[in-house]
């Protein structure tokens, strides 16, 4: 019931970003799960170009970048499909990026008994947004090299 009365108290910002969050993991769920990564993995780092970002009045830019997070995390929990962490990231790097927000996706791995395990995450100015402070510590996160990296490193 608690969850019933606080869907009346929302504002009509917060309905939008919810809009758009469904949509928005729609979207990269369809993406994933259907085409070949080659065909989207460009999307990952082609955000919408940044705009200046829009502070509400009274509240500060981490607030804000609060707020996308928990809407976009109450989303989605509850879609129609599971949203695992990189669907949730892959969105909810589109939403803040949009509000002018930009944010870093890091990607982790870690073994747990005998298994590799991934794992995705944001960080907005350094700090982790969407997860747990330690989830730098559980996971190794990988670093990406361009083929100009690759290629000195082997001489």
């Amino acid at each position: 019931m608690a969850k019933l009365t606080k869907i009346f108290t929302l504002s009509i910002t917060e309905w939008l970003i919810i809009l758009e969050a469904w949509f928005a993991f729609l979207k990269w769920d369809l993406l994933i799960s259907f085409t070949q990564y080659d065909k989207w993995r460009n999307k990952i780092y082609k955000a919408p170009k940044l705009q200046k970002a829009r502070i509400e009045e009274g509240a500060n830019l981490p607030e804000q970048v609060k707020s996308v997070i928990a809407l976009s995390e109450a989303v989605g929990r509850n879609h129609i499909r599971k949203m695992n962490c990189l669907r949730r990231c892959l969105t909810q790097k589109q939403l803040l990026a949009k509000r002018g927000f930009e944010t870093c996706m890091h990607i982790g791995v870690n073994i747990e008994n005998d298994k590799l395990k991934a794992h995705a995450w944001l960080s907005y100015q350094g700090k982790v947004i969407n997860d747990n402070d330690s989830v730098n510590t559980r996971y190794s996160e990988l670093k990406s090299a361009n083929e100009h990296t690759i290629l000195s490193s082997l001489k």
